[in-house]
């Protein structure tokens, strides 16, 4: 079992910005790498053709400059995908196999369930059996080749149940998983809000509790009734707005949808937002301590993002949890000097 978590997630569709051997690895102690498919026909997973080379060849580059960094396969798909291969015992042994095999095949030391998310009560069930089977699976994966148990790790949504009090296994999930990647950010974006501003990423909200990290914590840990299995996210990452006046630009600012620019949603990685401020001498608010979050804003655009202190804040509040740690989504989105990932291993 980790004693902590620095993680971060580095996509193969990001290799022309961010090279697997351009990676400082000793920033981590574990990096996620998307993303595996589900196949639809056969509930097996598979890696696109197109990006196997780089998948397969990726732990053993990261581990040239960090040898202790543990590599986990994130394997993404569409949830109905998912609800059908975890409601067959059929299905469930050709995704475990499968899943096992081309972890083991890519030289990982774990895998990554991006269920996202069970949306009934019996999702959930077959969600529990599969962990249950999953873990079977790969303890005696590692007995009969004496090698260590592969990690199995599942991402979830900031908090413990779904609508109509649809309730993750918190049980099934402190003996199987060996944690839980929490999904405290993206709480509102310029698509799911667009006549207003919000903080996507906020550690607290005042007005919306529930959209917030440290109530996505707090409920996780009581789920669990143990805060070490959860890993709670941090996006590198930001969302523009397009202002409805340039002289309102505080958090819940009056917006039109997203801003214009090459990013037809509005996300925008750290490194723009970056040459954005520079650009245009925008305003900063560093970090808003209502929510902590920073934001920026020149003319009509506003974008909420991550600094180097919100960062440092939101570490020590979730250390105060007892949290087992961090994952940074993602890695290729920070800027050349590593700003942010510096910031949250410089403060776990």
């Amino acid at each position: 079992m980790a004693e902590f978590v620095n993680a971060g997630y580095w996509l193969a569709g990001t290799d022309d910005t961010l090279p697997a051997s351009n990676i400082d690895a000793t920033l981590f102690t574990h990096l996620f790498v998307g993303y595996a498919q589900l196949n639809s026909d056969a509930h097996e997973v598979t890696v696109d053709p197109s990006q196997l080379i780089l998948i397969n060849q990726f732990s053993s580059t990261v581990k040239l400059s960090n040898p202790e960094v543990k590599t986990l396969l994130s394997i993404a798909g569409d949830t109905a995908v998912f609800a059908t291969m975890a409601a067959e015992p059929a299905n469930r042994d050709a995704f475990i196999k499968s899943s096992i095999a081309v972890a083991r095949g890519g030289g990982f030391d774990g895998l990554d369930l991006q269920w996202l998310y069970p949306s009934s009560q019996d999702e959930m069930g077959n969600f529990k059996t599969l962990i249950h089977s999953w873990h079977q699976a790969v303890v005696d994966d590692a007995t009969s080749l004496s090698l260590p148990r592969l990690l199995l790790v599942a991402t979830v949504s900031n908090v413990p149940y779904l609508e109509n009090n649809i309730q993750y296994p918190g049980e099934a999930i402190n003996q199987n998983l060996d944690w839980v990647n929490i999904l405290c950010y993206d709480f509102y974006a310029p698509t799911l809000s667009r006549s207003a501003t919000g903080p996507s990423s906020a550690f607290h909200n005042p007005k919306v509790n529930t959209f917030s990290a440290s109530f996505g914590i707090r409920s996780w840990a009581q789920s669990l009734h143990n805060p070490k299995k959860i890993v709670f996210g941090i996006p590198f990452h930001g969302w523009a707005w397009k202002l409805l006046s340039a002289h309102h630009h505080e958090v819940y600012a009056k917006a039109d949808g997203e801003a214009s620019g090459e990013n037809i949603d509005g996300q925008i990685f750290y490194s723009d937002v970056q040459k954005f401020i520079e650009d245009n001498q925008a305003g900063v608010e560093n970090n808003d301590k209502s929510y902590l979050i920073a934001y920026t804003y020149s003319d009509t655009t506003w974008i909420a993002y991550e600094s180097e202190y919100t960062i440092a804040h939101k570490i020590a509040l979730a250390k105060a949890d007892k949290v087992l740690g961090y994952f940074a989504f993602n890695i290729a989105a920070d800027d050349a000097s590593n700003t942010l990932a510096n910031a949250a291993k410089s403060n776990w």
